[in-house]
């Protein structure tokens, strides 16, 4: 009955702190807020802005050069398709290139999986169409111009006394607009391949452990990181994190200078209140945890709001520069509420630790 009466008495005052002091309660939740809103939104944008960026990455081409001294067979590619967790990977395709001469010119013909290869690099344009039948075939820009080739021309290529017809003009941007261009398929269910490209949708040290991993279960192949893809999705991602890690450090100090600045000023306003209870025998422990209570509150109320704000922040960040709305992770938002609280009862325990243990004449001296 004794700690009912106790628990009554407790949850009256924690009501009177919220009600007698609505002004500064307001200022540090509002402090509080901010701070959530920040720090949930920062690590949201942590979390998924890497995928987001590996995929826009992805644009610029393959991460992974495979290559064989034996050559890579179609059972080696559908292997490898096999052994990339599928969440990771974007695409890969063989290539097998060959000099042939196309009505009496030579000309470089690239055998390859030509949905995969369009898959791998988007930035490829192709005028007309894919191939989409045996003897049609795609043409370098560069190479079209030389020839003076347009989409719908056919032509012999001469070493494998076939016709082609070219469905397509692609252009690269690279030495590929001087190629010709011919779906893999056409060399039947069997065929070495020179090299492979291999997209997949990893950064940093997982990728370099992919490819060690990669290396050791196909020792006839040989991983090479294409590194102008890989320095600069790296480098990138890399400071990008650290500028969010930077402002989510600098809004949570602010947050509780703010906090522990409207604490100290609720503390003065109740150090007589404080001297009270301590000459009718309060301990410093009780008064301690009557404001960490306090605080608690404080800092759950205000990381539950941050949380729908921080998400809103997120999102608005996320659609503005990706054009796709980020993912609401429940681990990151307990996580956020618990960081809302514990920052929250750090900053309004440094001003509260004082005050309990100030001396009770001294306060109440002339009252």
């Amino acid at each position: 009955m004794v700690k009912r009466a106790n628990l009554k008495l407790f949850v009256l005052m924690l009501g009177m702190f919220f009600l007698r002091r609505r002004s500064r309660v307001t200022v540090a939740l509002l402090a509080v807020i901010i701070g959530a809103t920040v720090f949930f939104g920062m690590l949201t944008i942590y979390y998924d802005v890497p995928a987001r960026l590996s995929a826009e990455f992805r644009a610029y081409g393959a991460n992974i050069l495979l290559i064989s001294e034996k050559g890579i067979s179609k059972g080696e590619v559908e292997e490898l398709k096999r052994f990339v967790p599928e969440t990771n990977l974007v695409g890969i395709t063989p290539y097998i290139y060959k000099t042939m001469l196309l009505n009496s010119h030579s000309v470089t013909v690239a055998y390859t999986d030509i949905e995969q290869a369009v898959k791998i690099n988007p930035f490829w344009q192709v005028r007309g169409s894919a191939p989409s039948k045996s003897g049609e075939a795609l043409i370098g820009s560069d190479l079209a111009d030389i020839l003076e080739m347009d989409i719908g021309f056919a032509a012999e290529l001469e070493d494998i006394k076939a016709r082609i017809l070219f469905s397509g003009i692609l252009k690269t941007g690279s030495a590929g607009d001087n190629f010709v261009y011919l779906d893999i398929s056409e060399l039947g269910e069997d065929y070495s391949a020179d090299i492979a490209e291999l997209s997949i949708s990893l950064t940093g040290d997982a990728l370099e452990e992919f490819a060690i991993e990669l290396g050791y279960s196909y020792p006839d192949i040989t991983p090479k990181l294409i590194k102008r893809v890989v320095n600069s999705e790296t480098a990138v991602l890399g400071k990008l994190k650290a500028l969010v890690l930077f402002v989510t450090i600098i809004v949570l100090t602010l947050t509780m200078i703010c906090v522990s600045t409207t604490m100290t000023a609720v503390v003065l306003e109740r150090l007589k209140e404080i001297g009270l209870k301590k000459a009718i025998g309060a301990h410093s422990k009780s008064i301690l945890i009557e404001f960490f209570w306090e605080a608690l509150i404080l800092g759950f109320i205000g990381g539950l709001i941050g949380l729908i704000a921080g998400f809103g922040f997120a999102n608005f960040v996320s659609i503005s520069v990706f054009g796709v709305s980020v993912v609401f992770h429940l681990s990151i938002a307990a996580f956020s509420v618990f960081a809302s609280i514990v920052f929250t009862v750090i900053a309004g325990m440094f001003p509260v630790y004082s005050a309990a243990n100030v001396n009770p004449i001294e306060v109440l001296r002339g009252e």
